[in-house]
Parts: C-alpha cells; structure tokens; sequence
C-alpha cells in the first residue's frame, strides 16, 4: 500500500483519471448537445458480453465496447495500491459505485442504466486487480509498475480472445437442424411436395433437397408453427418458377414471417430470380408464414425450398434461461 509522497501523487492522478472517466460517461459523445431525454432507459436483462472480434463490426461501435472494458482497468490497478481491500471488497465497492452511475445516467436523461456496462466495466477493474495481485514486489517503483501493466495487457489480450470466442460460438454456434415440414403445424395447412419435383428458375433447374412448398397450396395461404423459442434462426429458398411467370400475369408474390402479430421478415418476389433467406429466431414461440400472391391464378406463384430451422446451442440455452428467469422478475 502506497505511503507519503507517493500516494498523494497517485492519489491526484487517480482524481484526474475519474474525472476524465466522468466527463465521457456524461458529457463526452455530444451527449450533453442531445438534450434532456424524458423517458427512462434501463435494460436489466444481460446479453453477451459486449467484448467482440473486431473483425466484420462497426469499427466505431467496436471501439466503444473495447474502450468500456479498457477504460476501467487502472482502477482495479491503482485502487488496491492506495487502500488495502481484498478482491471481495473491492469488486463490492466497485459494482456499488458503477451502478450508482449507471443509475444517475439513467435519470438525468444522459444516457442509460444498462446491466451490459456495468459487467464490462467490472471485468476491466478484474483485470487490473489480478494484475497488481500477481506481481506484489517493487511495487512502489518504476520497475514493479511496468511489471504491472504490462500484466495487465497480457491479462486483457486473454480476456479478449476468450470473451470474444465464446461470443463468436453464442452468435454463430449452432445446434441440430430441422427441417420445416417436420414440425406440427399449430394452426393453418400447408402442403408439401412428395416428390420433391425439380423445376427451372431463370432457366436454371433446380432440385430441392430437403422439402418443397407443393404448389397445389391455395393462392394465398398462412399456417403457424409452435417453436418454443429454441430455435436461432430459419433459412431456405425462395422464387416464382419460369412456367407459372409464363402462364400468368406475374403480378408477383409477397411472404411474410410474423412473431407475436409482428412481422419479422418480409420477401417480396421479382419476375425472375431466387432468392435465399436467413431469419434470426431469437426468443421466437410462434412463427406465422403467410404467403401472399397477387396474381389472380388459383394456384400458388410461389415456391419455397429446402426450409431448415437451426437449434440454439447448449451456450445460447443456458444464456436464454438467465434472461428468462431475470425477465421474471421485472
């Protein structure tokens, strides 16, 4: 624990830095030009830690993420050098004081109380208690600060890589897959082609190798799954084959995925042409599929293909229980 001199120096620096902290959680970002904000904004239902691969985001949102986890390392450094706590203390302390802050954001309209940041912001203060905790020599000197920080790039890095990984396996892991036409259908009729028949799109031929949306369906048509909300996302095909453009007035077709009486995803068929969809399906129950076709020919103008649904991974379910049972209590 720092003494004499040395701790009225790092006590100073360590004012600066919180004040420097403050003036971007409440000032910095043009927040104070935005205005007064009358709603509340509180999310208390945690996500995935905001600690990501930069590669294929927002460079500008990454930074910010990084900038929340970093921002707070020299805390978990510096504090435990000027008052003697164990990690227990200190960890209660710090989750006191960043959601004393996160709170006063909320209410002065200047930002939001959100359970992310505070979880970010205490794995950086983590980092920077682990590193002072493993080098406890020379502390007091040039020497054993160097030794100290440089702990805590070696410390975050790691933090980084793991986070990031188990992110990029919540986010792109998948479970099993099923297809389509293997669910229960809740409500509605849909039919789907036995034979699987092969047909031409753009003149192109194509064979359908998991199921196929029979065109013997009605013009329009609408029909309704139970998915319980394990399943992360539907994918499959879409497109108007070349006979039906040829014997109709292709006035076109429209199909809509709807959850909760919302839609969440829309498609709207040229003349020619296939197109592939990836629908996310996170916390889905009910998935509605309404096919809409415009043309007056009684039988459908729209064909959908090889239509898989993918399960949440065994990550992204015990993730799914937390938020539920936190909902719970909101």
């Amino acid at each position: 624990m720092y003494q004499g001199k040395l701790r009225k120096i790092t006590i100073v620096l360590l004012t600066l830095y919180t004040a420097l902290i403050l003036y971007f959680l409440y000032l910095g970002y043009n927040r104070g030009s935005l205005g007064q904000d009358s709603s509340l904004r509180f999310n208390p239902i945690p996500g995935a830690i905001q600690l990501h691969y930069p590669m294929g985001r927002d460079f500008q949102n990454w930074f910010f993420q990084f900038g929340n986890f970093v921002a707070f390392i020299p805390f978990g450094v510096i504090i435990p050098l000027l008052f003697r706590c164990s990690f227990r203390r200190f960890i209660t302390f710090f989750i006191l004081s960043i959601t004393i802050l996160e709170t006063l954001q909320m209410f002065s309209g200047l930002g939001a109380f959100d359970i992310d940041d505070i979880i970010i912001n205490l794995l950086g203060a983590s980092v920077g208690f682990a590193a002072q905790r493993i080098f406890t020599g020379d502390r007091d000197k040039p020497k054993g600060l160097c030794k100290i920080f440089i702990m805590a790039i070696v410390l975050a890095l790691c933090t980084i890589i793991i986070i990031g990984g188990i992110n990029n396996y919540l986010e792109n892991g998948g479970g099993e897959t099923a297809a389509l036409n293997e669910l229960i259908l809740k409500d509605g009729s849909v039919q789907w082609d036995e034979s699987l028949s092969s047909f031409t799109v753009d003149r192109k031929e194509v064979t359908p190798q998991i199921n196929l949306y029979s065109r013997n369906n009605t013009k329009n048509n609408e029909f309704t799954y139970h998915l319980d909300g394990k399943y992360k996302n539907i994918t499959g095909y879409v497109a108007k084959p070349d006979d039906v453009i040829n014997a109709a007035r292709a006035e076109g077709s429209d199909i809509e995925f709807i959850s909760g009486g919302t839609v969440i995803y829309s498609l709207g068929l040229s003349v020619t042409g296939e197109e592939d969809f990836q629908i996310p399906l996170d916390g889905v129950t009910d998935l509605t599929i309404k096919v809409i076709n415009k043309d007056p020919n009684p039988i459908t103008n729209a064909v959908m293909w090889d239509i898989t649904l993918t399960e949440v991974n065994t990550g992204q379910k015990v993730i799914n229980n937390i938020r539920e049972k936190i909902r719970a209590l909101f």
